[in-house]
């Protein structure tokens, strides 16, 4: 069973009308999950989850979460940069993103336990959200992102028992900086990534591989600008398929950025909406592999409407598949 999650305060945070990330994606995405014929699966404005403050002040420093907070609802135009456009409800919205998918996580994972026979529920759940996350760093806002939700839910998941190793796969056209940082030196949270390279930020050279006991749970897998399907699906079948199956999992989630379409006015990159639906498939056969089929992905960056809004479609296809 698939579930798409969303919230009405992402529309709420207000970047301009000529910034990319801007609130017409998630009209763009929500029509990719009508063109895929799911609208009955999407569940909009879910109660805040009860362990959100807590992580994100795991993830996060007080001081930078306290200074985000202040300039929201200070009236302050930017945040950090002018990459970082902020409204007074941008605080509220990135904070969202994070309870829905801690609340989404929840769903799939604490009901991995139930008796044999029962009905299994949520296993596979797509948040469409923003601000994204995963060039947040620890006290540092980038590239349109605050808080690194993805990065939020890993560690949520690592306190849960019975789940030891959590797999990160993001194939934003754009290097997750954030998240990449945040757990190179783990062992526990393994994070793979298909990029282009040299790219924004700067980061996800091939070298980047982690650091003490996290060296060796970095994948990066850089790609030249103008690639497309066959190099996002080669690096996918040849690299993280294999990756996944020697790191054996508990659970998988997904950095699922769309700005490596062909139509995309950041990215630089010719991938197709039909690749994103192949990539995704090759990880559920993953995880159907090690986690009973259980993934969470959430919606990265995709700045070009009509390219969003088909790549979704084939990647909730792909994950409402049984």
């Amino acid at each position: 069973m698939l579930k798409i999650y969303t919230n009405s305060v992402f529309y709420k945070h207000e970047t301009g009308v000529e910034h990319p990330e801007r609130p017409a994606r998630l009209d763009a995405a929500l029509e990719g999950v009508e063109r895929a014929g799911l609208t009955d699966s999407v569940i909009r404005d879910v109660d805040a989850h009860p362990d959100t403050t807590r992580i994100i002040e795991k993830v996060h420093t007080a001081d930078y979460e306290r200074e985000f907070r202040d300039a929201a609802r200070g009236g302050s135009r930017y945040f950090h940069s002018m990459d970082n456009p902020i409204s007074s409800s941008t605080f509220a919205a990135a904070r969202t993103s994070v309870a829905e998918a801690i609340a989404a996580a929840d769903d799939i994972w604490k009901k991995r336990d139930a008796p044999i026979g029962a009905p299994s529920g949520t296993k596979r759940a797509f948040l469409i959200a923003r601000p994204p996350g995963h060039h947040a760093e620890r006290a540092e806002a980038m590239g349109f992102c605050f808080f690194n939700t993805i990065a939020c839910v890993a560690e949520w998941l690592r306190e849960q028992p019975g789940i030891e190793r959590v797999f990160v796969f993001d194939f934003d056209v754009h290097h997750g900086n954030g998240t990449q940082h945040l757990f190179e030196e783990r062992d526990d949270v393994y994070y793979a990534s298909i990029h282009r390279y040299p790219f924004y930020p700067g980061t996800g050279a091939a070298s980047e591989i982690g650091s003490g006991r996290g060296r060796g749970f970095t994948k990066n897998i850089p790609l030249q600008g103008g690639e497309g399907d066959a190099a996002f699906l080669g690096a996918t079948e040849d690299e993280i398929v294999r990756i996944i199956d020697d790191y054996q999992p508990n659970a998988i989630l997904l950095s699922s950025g769309f700005d490596a379409h062909r139509r995309d006015p950041l990215g630089g990159m010719r991938v197709t909406e039909q690749a994103y639906g192949e990539i995704t498939r090759r990880v559920l056969e993953c995880a159907d592999r090690w986690c009973d089929g259980r993934v969470l992905s959430l919606l990265e960056g995709g700045y070009d409407m009509e390219g969003l809004a088909a790549s979704v479609a084939e990647h909730v296809s792909a994950l409402h598949e049984s």
